[in-house]
């Protein structure tokens, strides 16, 4: 494993952590809403969801991507190789 994908791989699992411990407090903070809950901090949570969200799902995108990437590069040279194994076609037509 290369030092990108370490550290990609050390983001995300950060990301996730972090995402699990404020999903808790952002879930605790909408229990504790009532009907007489200022609509400021109602948008406030919301916006505070969004963002936690939105962090989580670009570490997530990178690792995805880096990983595709990856996949591809393993398959281009793998295709390479089978191109240069088979047998040269010698009929002419």
């Amino acid at each position: 494993m290369n030092d990108e994908t370490r550290k990609l791989l050390k983001v995300f699992g950060v990301a996730v952590t972090d995402f699990e411990a404020e999903a808790e407090k952002l879930t605790a903070t909408a229990g504790q809403m009532s009907g007489s809950t200022g609509k400021e901090q109602i948008v406030a949570l919301l916006q505070d969801t969004t963002d936690l969200c939105r962090e989580l799902n670009t570490r997530w995108l990178e690792t995805t991507q880096h990983i595709f990437k990856l996949q591809d590069r393993l398959l281009s040279q793998l295709a390479e190789v089978a191109r240069k194994l088979q047998p040269a076609d010698s009929s002419t037509k």
